[in-house]
């Protein structure tokens, strides 16, 4: 097999994006499919609001299609239940960052401490930090993916040298609790946003934008709350997050999941383990969940959000493991992991978690400043045990009560030419020589909204209508031999079939 196909592990490439939480940058869009306010949208895409006829958009019940590109370099198979609804209006709207106001930080903290009180993040302690290291090291948990070496093998070095770093500077013993207000500070960079490199939490800057603070549960493991705040200057986007413990559900295990080709024995079991025990009873119905969701969002008069996703999700609410959950014996508890987005009109919000990185593609390209706004709750017969609330925004304006979509025939043809021209900017070009390609299967379609670019409006975003394809990833050798290469995520504006990727930095 070509060293130059082995190098292009796609599947490896998702896990450390997921992992490490890696952005893209991609180019502001050339096209200008949507103007400032003085001339709104392009004339033929304003539409009238709609009550009686649905949009008519060719989209067949059952998508069965194979599309190539450059002569079968690229091959997008397509045989899967579509499952849109009928859509009416889909409008645009336009939103800006909110900012995270004392009074609000003040009463988010307090639903969830409950009364208990806030104290200082605390650092971790030398054996503390020995036991994440030696969790790497013998491979455990999400860390078995690395026990196959090769070509990442340096960077898996590079993760216990900064282990290493970690430890040397880390305290004998934890400090005592220094309790504090929930007020935001300067932000805090724990030890794993320094291990990561990478934080949703944790921005370089003396700007008091940041809150990391656990509360004071007398638990073996206490709660989690960070907050950031929206600060245009380190390119920060308004967020919260309250956690108890670690809980995984079942999108973030799909995620994970790895070919049987590419990955490691050990880490199937550990992902086969964690679906099987996430497929176990619920001391709650999902009914139940929805209902306690409900109920906090009254409580803390959050309105407008409705589920897109309610799944299982397991977990313990005393571990914090780096290895994410790789104790085999440990007790597990099962819940539902509850997603909800704004709509607009017809369709509910979405985000993307972790798309293919392209450094320039020669199409129209949405990196908006951030994503749209989304909530996850994860619930169990105990309670609430995580609350993340992302890129906190207000409505500004809205640009367009309606709006015209190409057709699906027309979509799917942009979806193909979006895949040659990302095989292209994956090394394409030597693939091609080699007599190797790329294979993609549709597993599932979505019609949403999603936040590009607003024109003219830097700091601003607007959420306009979607289409959302998830697509197994295949690689072909010039022998026929098929490597498999995780999944892969892509986005197109349903309005004129540009990519959309998550928020440029």
């Amino acid at each position: 097999m070509s060293q130059s196909i082995k190098k292009r592990l796609g599947v490896i490439v998702l896990v450390l994006i997921s992992i490490l939480g890696i952005t893209s940058c991609a180019k502001t869009p050339k096209e200008k499919v949507v103007a400032d306010k003085s001339e709104g949208l392009a004339k033929e895409s304003i539409l009238p609001k709609e009550t009686d006829k649905p949009k008519d958009l060719g989209i067949p019940k059952h998508w069965k299609e194979t599309l190539d590109r450059s002569d079968g370099f690229v091959t997008l198979e397509a045989d899967c239940d579509t499952n849109i609804p009928e859509i009416y209006n889909i409008p645009v709207y336009s939103y800006e960052m909110a900012s995270l106001k004392k009074d609000w930080l003040s009463r988010l903290c307090g639903y969830f401490a409950k009364g208990d009180k806030l104290y200082e993040y605390p650092e971790m302690t030398k054996d503390e930090l020995r036991k994440e290291k030696e969790k790497i090291a013998n491979y455990e948990g999400r860390w078995a993916t690395w026990s196959k070496g090769g070509q990442l093998i340096t960077y898996w070095e590079g993760m216990l040298k900064t282990m290493d770093e970690l430890i040397e500077k880390a305290p004998q013993e934890r400090a005592e609790n220094k309790y504090i207000e929930a007020n935001l500070g300067v932000p805090y960079q724990t030890e794993k946003d320094y291990f990561n490199e990478v934080s949703d939490y944790y921005y370089d800057t003396d700007d008091k934008i940041g809150l990391t603070a656990r509360v004071d549960r007398g638990r073996e493991c206490d709660p989690v709350i960070r907050a950031v705040d929206y600060d245009d200057k380190v390119g920060s986007t308004t967020k919260f997050v309250y956690s108890q413990g670690t809980f995984v559900d079942e999108i973030d295990l799909a995620e994970l999941e790895f070919d049987n080709a590419e990955s490691t024995e050990a880490y199937d079991e550990w992902l086969g383990r964690l679906r099987e025990e996430a497929d176990a009873d619920v001391g709650l119905t999902q009914e139940e969940a929805l209902k306690k969701v409900d109920k906090m969002l009254k409580n803390l008069s959050i309105k407008g959000f409705e589920v897109s996703d309610c799944v299982k999700a397991v977990g313990n609410e005393d571990t914090e493991s780096w290895a994410l959950l790789e104790e085999a014996g440990l007790e597990k508890s099962v819940g539902y992991s509850v997603y909800l987005y704004r709509k607009a009109g017809d369709v509910i919000g979405y985000s993307q978690r972790s798309p293919m990185i392209y450094d320039d593609l020669p199409e129209t390209v949405y990196a908006p400043y951030f994503s749209a706004e989304k909530i996850r709750a994860i619930i169990t017969e105990d309670g609430i045990q995580r609350f993340e609330w992302t890129d906190i925004s207000k409505k500004k304006d809205t640009i367009a009560d309606n709006t015209k979509l190409l057709s699906f025939q027309k979509i799917q043809e942009k979806l193909a030419d979006h895949l040659l021209y990302g095989a292209l900017a994956d090394g394409g070009e030597e693939l091609k020589s080699e007599g190797a390609g790329y294979l993609y299967k549709v597993r599932k379609v979505q019609l949403r909204a999603a936040n590009i670019n607003a024109y003219e409006e830097p700091s601003a975003a607007w959420m306009v209508p979607v289409w959302v394809f998830d697509l197994e990833r295949t690689g072909v050798t010039g022998t026929e031999e098929q490597l498999g290469w995780g999944t892969e995520t892509v986005v197109l504006n349903a309005i004129d079939g540009g990519y959309v990727t998550i928020p440029n930095e």
